[in-house]
C-alpha cells in the first residue's frame, strides 16, 4: 500500500472520529449553535412568530420534557426521559439563571417513589442545576434543619439561585400540629416549608405552621379540602399551597400561596414575625375590593412596586394576568391592572411576564377550553404573536417562561 493511500486512510479515519464526537457533542448538550431536538417530545405545532432574541422555556408536569424554542418558535434545546406506561411525572420550573455574568440553567426532576401525601400537586425531587452547555453539574436538595433531614426533596414549584452555593428552596412537609384553633387534638396538614442556603449552611427559613392565624385564611376555591383540618375527607389539607416566589429590590421573599388567594412579602432577615404583609385574600393588608382579589393564583413576578399575578381565578373561571401597583410603605394599592383573553381559563399552574408595553409571555397551565400550552399577547393591539398547541391536552404545562 502507497504512503498515500495509508495517509488518505488515516485522514478519513480521523475525520470520522471527529464526526462522531461533534454529534455526540450535540447530543450532550455540548454544543449550543446547534439546536438539540431530541426523541420523545410531546406533539405541537407554533403558529406565529416574533422578533424576540431570547428563549421560550417549556416545562410539563405530567411528562419528563423540557424544550427552549427560540423567538419564531425553533427548538434550540430540549429534553425528554421516557416513563412506564401509566407513570406520570414532571420535570417542573425550567429556568436560566446568570451569576457573575456566566449562564446556568436549572429544572425540578421529580423523584418517584416519595410520598406525595395524596397532592396531585405535589412533585417530590431534586432541583438540578446544568451549565452553560446544559450538562449537569449539580443536584440540591434541602440542608438538615430543625424542620428536616438533610437531602429530603423539594416541592418542584420554585427555586431562586442568587450564586451556586446560595439559593432558596421550597418544600412540603407533613405534621400533626397542635395550634389549629378548635383542634386541640391535633389536626394532620401539609405546610409550606422555605430553606435558603448559603454554603451549605442554613441562614433562614420559613414554615407556615409557625403563624396560626393563616389557618383561618384557607379557601376551597381550588380545592374543596384545602380546610379540612379535622382530617375527615383528607389524611392531611393542602392548606396553603405555596406556588412561587421572587425576590424584591429590598431583598423581601415575595410568595404566592394558592390556597389562601394570596401573595406574601417575607422578610429574610428575622426568624419569627417573618410576615410583612399580605396582597389579597381573606387578611388583605392593602384594602382590595372583592373583585380586585386574586382566586387560586400561580405565579407572581416583582417589578419595583408592581406586583404581577397570573390569576387562574378559579372562582369565576376568568383566567387573568393582575397587576397590582402598590406603596407599601403607606399599605395602599394605586393602581390594579386586568388583562384576560375572552373564554380562557387555566384551573391550576401557569405563568404570565411582562416582555414589553402591556405584550406578556403566557403560559397556559391546565388550560379547560382549548390546547393552547402558550402564546405570547400584545394586549394592547389584542393581538397573539405566538402560540404554541399541544396535541394532547392532557399533558399539559407548569410553566412557560422567556429569558433573554
Amino acid at each position: 500500500m502507497s504512503r498515500k493511500s495509508i495517509c488518505l486512510i488515516i485522514v478519513s479515519i480521523v475525520a470520522v472520529i471527529i464526526a462522531a464526537a461533534v454529534v455526540l457533542s450535540i447530543q450532550d448538550g455540548e454544543k449550543k449553535d446547534h439546536p438539540v431536538i431530541v426523541d420523545g417530545l410531546p406533539g405541537y405545532s407554533i403558529t406565529g412568530e416574533t422578533g424576540l432574541d431570547g428563549n421560550f422555556f417549556i416545562s410539563f408536569v405530567y411528562s419528563k420534557n423540557l424544550i427552549m424554542l427560540d423567538g419564531k418558535g425553533n427548538v434550540i434545546w430540549s429534553k425528554h426521559e421516557d416513563l412506564d406506561e401509566g407513570v406520570y411525572a414532571g420535570c417542573w420550573d425550567f429556568k436560566k439563571h446568570v451569576v457573575n455574568g456566566k449562564t446556568y440553567y436549572s429544572y425540578h426532576d421529580q423523584v418517584l417513589g416519595y410520598d406525595k401525601y395524596g397532592i396531585e400537586g405535589y412533585a417530590p425531587g431534586d432541583r438540578v442545576i446544568m451549565d452553560e452547555n446544559y450538562n449537569e453539574i449539580r443536584r440540591i436538595n434541602f440542608e438538615e434543619s430543625d424542620t428536616v433531614y438533610k437531602g429530603h426533596p423539594l416541592d418542584g414549584h420554585d427555586f431562586l439561585l442568587i450564586d451556586l452555593d446560595h439559593y432558596i428552596m421550597s418544600g412540603y412537609i407533613k405534621e400533626v400540629v397542635y395550634n389549629v384553633p378548635g383542634y386541640p387534638q391535633g389536626s394532620s396538614v401539609v405546610y409550606s416549608y422555605l430553606q435558603e442556603v448559603d454554603h451549605g449552611e442554613v441562614v433562614w427559613d420559613f414554615k407556615t405552621i409557625d403563624y396560626p392565624e393563616l389557618y383561618s385564611l384557607t379557601v376551597t376555591d381550588a380545592v374543596a379540602t384545602a380546610n379540612d383540618f379535622g382530617n375527615v375527607q383528607t389524611d392531611a389539607p393542602d392548606y396553603v399551597h405555596f406556588n412561587a416566589m421572587r425576590l424584591d429590590y429590598d431583598g423581601h421573599l415575595v410568595c404566592s400561596y394558592r390556597h389562601l388567594n394570596t401573595i406574601m412579602c417575607l422578610d429574610r432577615t428575622k426568624a419569627t414575625d417573618q410576615i410583612i404583609w399580605k396582597l389579597s385574600g381573606k387578611a388583605d393588608d392593602f384594602g382590595l375590593s372583592d373583585d380586585q382579589k386574586t382566586s387560586s393564583q400561580h405565579y407572581v413576578t416583582v417589578n419595583g412596586n408592581d406586583i404581577t399575578v397570573f390569576d387562574n381565578h378559579n372562582i369565576t373561571g376568568e383566567t387573568c394576568v393582575r397587576t397590582f401597583s402598590i406603596d407599601d410603605m403607606d399599605m395602599r394599592v394605586d393602581k390594579v391592572t386586568v388583562n384576560r383573553i375572552d373564554g380562557k381559563l387555566s384551573s391550576a399552574c401557569g405563568s404570565a411576564q411582562l416582555l414589553y408595553g402591556n405584550t406578556y409571555m403566557l403560559g397556559w397551565g391546565r388550560t379547560e377550553n382549548d390546547s393552547v400550552c402558550m402564546c405570547v399577547y400584545d394586549f394592547d393591539a389584542d393581538e397573539e404573536l405566538i402560540r404554541m398547541t399541544l396535541d394532547n391536552k392532557d399533558n399539559f404545562t407548569y410553566r412557560c417562561v422567556y429569558y433573554e
